[in-house]
């Protein structure tokens, strides 16, 4: 008679093979699969080391969020009424500006002018507002070519004060508030803007936000400013902002309202009521921008 322990023993070792077998039948039908999917995840580390983007924190990548630069029909310059690509915007040299120093960087170089422009015009951190403010990361912002650029510039004995003021009518830019805008009150676009350019980072500060220079700004004109947001917008708010890509400035609002947006927002007054700025190096020219997220609340 067979001991049943042989047979016992020789049983579970069928199994254990049986089941090395399928996996490593299942190994080699996916090794591609499997290969590809682990190049991606190893791709997408290097390119958060690379580019601190944060696609597994909450950032969002830009190569998912590309927005073709608009020429929206409602762009108007509401002072004459005519249809303007770039949305009644001019440029304004700051009102404190001074004199070129021969200890700061200087002009751009006519070389150079495309290469920092790209750089001020790019967004690596993804749209803030895409999901109402919630996963904005900060270290993705500081190590952004925009907030690079700044830190490039002020090391080079740039001064803030020497930027350039490109102030929109009936406008409103998105962007991280670096000086909050409620009861900050100013009498006009300029004296907002004169804000943003004395406004330096603070590396000490313990706000999200504190180590980010503020190069846009919008500012509230009138008795009460229309926002679909918490907020309560009233005459001479001045908000200070930071966003990535101030030469390619992302627009909640511009010009006329169109009709869909008025239908969703019966308070909302058929022309935008906000001016915007931004602040740029001289020589770099604000392209008209694309509609951010908040477009759509």
């Amino acid at each position: 008679m067979r001991d049943p322990k042989v047979g016992s023993g020789f049983s579970w070792k069928l199994i254990v093979v049986a089941i090395l077998s399928i996996g490593v039948g299942f190994l080699a039908f996916n090794f591609h699969h499997i290969l590809r999917v682990s190049h991606v995840h190893i791709s997408l580390a290097h390119h958060h080391r690379s580019h601190a983007f944060c696609s597994f924190t909450g950032c969002n990548l830009i190569e998912d969020l590309t927005e073709p630069n608009l020429t929206p029909e409602n762009a108007a310059d509401v002072s004459d009424g005519a249809s303007s690509p770039q949305g009644g915007r001019w440029t304004m040299v700051a009102l404190s500006r001074e004199a070129a120093k021969a200890e700061g960087p200087g002009p751009i170089p006519e070389d150079k002018i495309a290469a920092v422009t790209d750089s001020l015009a790019s967004r690596v951190c993804g749209h803030p507002a895409i999901d109402g403010y919630s996963h904005v990361v900060p270290q993705c912002l500081e190590d952004s070519p925009t907030n690079k650029w700044w830190q490039n510039y002020y090391a080079q004995g740039g001064k803030q004060a020497d930027l350039v003021m490109h102030v929109e009518k009936s406008a409103g830019y998105d962007g991280l508030a670096v000086g909050w805008g409620i009861n900050n009150k100013v009498k006009s676009a300029e004296e907002c803007g004169q804000q943003c350019l004395d406004h330096m980072p603070n590396y000490q500060g313990q706000g999200p936000y504190d180590k980010l220079p503020c190069n846009a700004f919008v500012w509230c004109p009138d008795d009460v400013c229309f926002e679909p947001d918490a907020h309560h917008h009233t005459k001479g708010d001045c908000w200070l902002k930071f966003t990535e890509g101030p030469a390619s400035p992302e627009l909640n609002q511009r010009g006329k309202l169109p009709d869909w947006y008025m239908k969703k927002h019966a308070d909302a007054p058929p022309i935008v009521q906000w001016w915007s700025g931004v602040l740029l190096p001289a020589g770099i020219e604000p392209n008209n921008g694309t509609w951010g997220p908040r477009y759509q609340w």
